[in-house]
């Protein structure tokens, strides 16, 4: 009988035996950490097609190395959280990849008023296949992201009016021809200031400009956006914070692909006891990564406009190491089909609904288990997209030396 159980999982399996037997006696902190995760999972719609393609399910079993840092060195810190992943498919094995993913960054601090953060970040993992439009993929697809971060700022908490600039470098590309048409790059700058009288209430305003390219099109935009921030804590109970965005972005080649519109977040946060958390977000939001899935010539070309998204999160502390946690999705993509110069614009909307419930056991400070379902469709009427369902399950265990 063939071992189904992947190497890294194995090895994974190991760590997790010895780091158990070995965090139960190892109580002193320290900057660094090593640790390894082992999950078991089943998914009823691995590529999240419609009831008429035939949805394939799998059972998928994740294994992973687990080792960061995080060291204050006088006014500054250093941090780094590396995790690296074997993940197996029972039947699909075609889709078995191995991944990756880096978090890393500096915050500093001068002795006098000036403060910033550098943040580096690297993943490659297997694509989401509930992404595409009018067309589906049963294939392998991984993607691969890198994001780059520096911020400066002139203030601290101590003063009233804080002023800023930040620079953002993000790249993703993928490994699956239908999706070289979603390869972009973007590089933004936001300069702003922060004003806040007391620790209750600030308030933001922040000029962004950004470029973005789609080198396999080829396109490129330009944006121009003004940024307005706000962050209230109502009580010791509430607290509400939020975002809201004008932008204008144009292209160069494509300008049927044009926005201009209001984008922004607003998040409640509300916890009535100590035991219970609960959290509300509304989004609306204008990716534009999200715009292209095809690049035929002369051919139409489904894109969202905008997603608006409300979104539901729970966690309730049943003892001290229990936890239960629920979440609700619910998404509304407004699509276009950016048809050749000439044709008419045909134009449609899809709704996305995604709800989870799990439970979290924390053994140990250095241990820890979990188990997750979640029901996951979408529904439309429009040809631009397609409906699907999908269920998933999922347990996972894992242990860290600190």
């Amino acid at each position: 009988m063939t071992n189904t159980l992947p190497r890294a999982c194995r090895s994974a399996a190991g760590w997790l035996l010895f780091a158990t037997v070995v965090t139960s006696s190892h109580a002193q902190m320290s900057p660094y950490y090593l640790g390894a995760s082992l999950s078991r999972g089943h998914d009823s719609n691995i590529f999240r097609v419609p009831e008429a393609k035939g949805p394939q399910s799998d059972s998928i079993t994740t294994g992973a190395l687990l080792a960061g840092l995080n060291q204050p060195i006088s006014r500054q810190r250093v941090y780094a959280d590396l995790e690296l992943r074997r993940q197996r498919f029972d039947k699909l094995q075609e889709l078995n990849n191995t991944g990756y993913k880096l978090a890393s960054g500096l915050d500093w601090e001068t002795v006098g008023n000036f403060s910033g953060a550098l943040k580096l970040g690297t993943e490659k993992s297997l694509a989401s296949y509930s992404t595409l439009f009018q067309e589906t993929l049963q294939e392998k697809n991984i993607e691969r992201e890198r994001s780059f971060s520096a911020s400066v700022q002139r203030g601290t908490a101590r003063n009233d009016l804080q002023v800023f600039g930040a620079l953002n470098a993000r790249e993703v590309d993928y490994s699956s021809p239908a999706f070289r048409s979603r390869e972009n790059n973007r590089r933004a700058l936001r300069i702003g200031a922060r004003w806040h009288k007391s620790d209750l209430l600030t308030l933001g305003a922040a000029a962004v400009e950004a470029r973005g390219k789609y080198p396999s099109l080829p396109d490129a935009y330009n944006s121009h956006g003004v940024e307005f921030t706000g962050d209230w804590a109502v009580s010791g109970a509430s607290h509400l914070d939020g975002k809201i965005i004008h932008e204008r972005r144009r292209y160069d080649s494509a300008r049927q692909r044009d926005f201009s519109g209001l984008t922004g977040l607003l998040r409640w946060k509300w916890e009535p006891t100590g035991k219970l958390a609960l959290t509300t977000s509304l989004l609306r939001d204008a990716d534009d990564s999200e715009r292209f899935t095809d690049n035929t010539p002369n051919q139409p070309i489904a894109g969202s406009r905008v997603t608006n998204s409300v979104m539901l999160d729970g966690a309730w502390k049943a003892t001290s190491k229990i936890t239960f946690n629920a979440s609700m999705r619910y998404s509304d993509r407004k699509l276009v089909n950016f048809a050749p110069s000439g044709a008419p614009m045909q134009r449609g909307s899809d709704t996305t609904r995604l709800a989870s419930l799990g439970a979290t056991w924390t053994a140990t400070n250095n241990v820890s288990v979990g188990c997750n379902v979640a029901r996951e469709s979408r529904s439309t009427e429009s040809n631009l997209s397609f409906s699907y369902k999908a269920n998933t399950a999922n347990c996972y265990l894992q242990a860290a030396l600190k």
